[in-house]
């Protein structure tokens, strides 16, 4: 019995390796993290790739245990072949899904369209929220990860979003900022839940924090310094957590503040994994028209990849 069309998503980040398909509708997500050795910061793009290399045909004999890809009269592969949706943007790891899709599409006879990988986060949210009437007309996005922090305004194309920089992180992204505190606090990496979680239990004094915003671009670098400083004074891990997690929130409001008045914006979509922190989401309760995706869809995934897919194909994007 032939099925119609299924839409297969696929994105290669520096950290996850993602899969999504859409079933009419009924969304399945599998992800695979890429391992990080103990103590240290990060991973080299070599070694990503490589894991990636390893986890996607895993993931995808995962799928098959799911659905048959030969009852479909017609498959639309999507991928993240770049970080962002502008000219000369590249990054090594996204040539791993690149290159696995272009030969499963080979193989499959199937239709195959790129993106970016943050158009994918965009996307992501947005349907996540369902909050498609949200880009009728321009809007903000705020991508907060471990690689990036930027204030974006964004656009729909018929290509997808143009996604311009109106803001974010002018040395450390925010994502990074927590790792370095975490890793010198002791905390595996990558460390945003421990972090998140330690400045939730955090019962002490809430002490004002220092935050240097400045026309809606921030600087962390002097505060992760300061914090490193006290981290070596024997400071309460809880305490550092808290001053960490307030930092990066009262900055993110600040720029954002900015970015709605200069630009008579009230929408502000938050993505990326730093995003999923309950510590941001209740420090954000109080400003109005600021949507977070769900938890599991702020971090690196292939849902937002596949959805841009469908509506490409479908003609509404």
């Amino acid at each position: 019995m032939s099925l119609g069309k299924l839409f297969l998503g696929i994105d290669t980040s520096c950290y996850t390796t993602s899969l999504a398909l859409d079933l009419d509708g009924q969304m399945i997500s599998l992800k695979k993290p890429l391992t990080v050795k103990s103590g240290e910061c990060g991973l080299r793009q070599s070694e990503a790739f490589f894991q990636h290399s390893k986890n996607l045909p895993v993931l995808f004999e995962e799928l098959k245990e799911q659905v048959s890809f030969a009852k479909y009269d017609e498959i639309v592969i999507s991928v993240s072949s770049k970080p962002r949706n502008v000219e000369g943007s590249y990054m090594p790891v996204f040539t791993a899904g690149c290159g696995y899709a272009r030969a499963v599409a080979a193989v499959l006879d199937a239709k195959l369209i790129e993106t970016s990988h943050q158009e994918g986060h965009v996307m992501a949210a947005i349907y996540s929220c369902k909050k498609y009437s949200i880009m009728d007309k321009p809007f903000l996005t705020y991508h907060i990860s471990g690689g990036t922090t930027e204030l974006l305004l964004t656009e729909k194309l018929g290509s997808g979003f143009k996604c311009s920089i109106v803001g974010g992180t002018l040395d450390l992204p925010a994502g990074q900022f927590i790792d370095r505190v975490g890793v010198k606090s002791g905390f595996d990496f990558p460390c945003g839940k421990y972090i998140d979680y330690s400045a939730c239990e955090y019962m002490g004094e809430k002490t004002k924090v220092k935050s240097c915003v400045k026309e809606g671009y921030i600087n962390f670098s002097g505060e992760e310094t300061r914090y490193s400083r006290i981290i070596d004074d024997d400071a309460d891990r809880d305490y550092v957590a808290y001053c960490t997690m307030k930092c990066i929130s009262d900055s993110l409001k600040k720029s954002i503040e900015y970015a709605k008045e200069k630009f008579g914006i009230q929408n502000v979509l938050m993505v990326g994994g730093v995003s999923s922190s309950k510590f941001i989401r209740n420090e954000f309760s109080d400003m109005s028209g600021v949507f977070f995706a769900e938890p599991d869809l702020c971090t690196d995934n292939a849902v937002g990849v596949c959805v841009l897919g469908k509506m490409k194909e479908n003609g509404l994007i």
